[in-house]
């Protein structure tokens, strides 16, 4: 066994092998039940195919964008540890391609050169931008680094939901219930040349805080719902 690969619990493992089916399959319920709108900037809809895009999104709303877009190419990126483990087993389960693994303080690196190879080869990528570990809301560098490797686009994702039902980890992952009213926002594509240093990291946040907002006015907005 390789020095790097985590070793789980025997708990751990039947958990992985036993929950990632019936977890892909309640999700893909749950997205049936909702009640959607969409804000989505031309020629980013992951479900069209098109040109490859870097995805980024907040650790918080993964349940809810995978089970929406499930299926389509998009490779994820995990972290190795037993949840970065589980939710790369769910995404498969839900007909996403193998997920890159790896964090920023273990295995980072390599996971984002494969991200940077899956675009080449024509796929989309996701990436949890405040991820694995938070602070919640805070975008870290690491997929600036895959855009400019890369030369394509990152789109900022949001999307928030009504009853918003939360999960007790760090990030307070959002759950909606069923028949939950739920906004998606993808934002204008920020283009490699934008993200360089400093001036690209501010871009990066604030086009991220934009598309958050933008989920909330459609969510709010009463006359989409009628």
């Amino acid at each position: 066994m390789s020095r790097d690969r985590p070793r789980f619990t025997f708990k751990q493992r039947a958990a992985l092998g036993l929950l990632p089916p019936f977890v892909a399959l309640g999700v893909r319920a749950l997205n049936r039940s909702w009640r959607v709108r969409s804000r989505i900037h031309p020629g980013t809809d992951p479900g069209e195919g098109g040109t490859p895009l870097i995805f980024a999104l907040w650790h918080e709303t993964v349940v809810t964008i995978i089970g929406h877009w499930h299926g389509s190419p998009i490779q994820g990126l995990a972290s190795q540890s037993f949840d970065g483990q589980l939710i790369a087993s769910i995404m498969v389960h839900l007909g996403y391609p193998a997920v890159s693994r790896g964090s920023s303080s273990k295995g980072g690196a390599q996971a984002l050169m494969t991200h940077a190879q899956a675009l080449r080869e024509g796929r989309h990528v996701a990436i949890t931008v405040d991820g694995p570990r938070g602070p919640a809301y805070q975008a870290k560098p690491g997929i600036l680094h895959v855009a400019r490797e890369s030369g394509y686009s990152i789109v900022p994702t949001s999307c928030v939901a009504s009853p918003d039902w939360r999960l007790r980890s760090w990030d307070r992952t959002q759950l909606p219930p069923p028949f939950a009213r739920v906004a998606f926002v993808l934002g204008p594509p920020i283009t490699p040349d934008r993200l360089h240093g400093q001036a690209g990291m501010d871009c990066l946040q604030q086009a991220m805080e934009t598309a958050r907002q933008n989920a909330e006015i459609i969510l709010a907005d009463e006359t989409n719902w009628v």
